[in-house]
């Protein structure tokens, strides 16, 4: 497994997951040891999380990653957090590590809601938008 075609495969499921659901605040992959090449944990944080609950994000993530990632990433992510809107880390990472979607940034030392130590990559990292109405 090479870190930047997990990066980019994680990339296209996310992707795929904000067309379908609606944006995401917070996308990132996190691991204790930056540079491992596996135990990644994929955190996310959204609008449409928080309404979905937990367990059904988690399955429709899980999902995502398992007919998403090529063979050679399968087994580099060991986890997924869903985390909720208001939580303190999820406030940081965007008040701190902005990231607009495309644009994904690596980060060394990650400091946000409690946590100083790891890093990862941050695929987004944006305040939620306001919900649209249908036209």
């Amino acid at each position: 497994m090479y870190l930047f075609t997990l990066v980019d495969d994680v990339e296209k499921v996310v992707e795929g997951l904000r067309a379908r659901y609606g944006e995401f605040a917070v996308a990132l992959l996190y691991n204790d040891v930056p540079q491992a090449s596996s135990g990644w944990n994929l955190i996310v944080a959204a609008p449409w999380t928080d309404q979905m609950g937990r367990p059904e994000t988690t399955h429709v993530i899980a999902y995502a990653l398992h007919h998403g990632l090529g063979s050679e990433n399968q087994s580099a992510i060991s986890r997924i957090t869903v985390m909720e809107m208001k939580d303190p880390f999820v406030r940081d990472v965007i008040r701190f590590y902005p990231v607009t979607p495309g644009a994904a940034k690596p980060i060394t030392h990650l400091m946000a809601g409690g946590v100083s130590e790891g890093g990862g990559y941050i695929l987004y990292s944006q305040p939620p938008q306001p919900m649209q109405a249908p036209i």
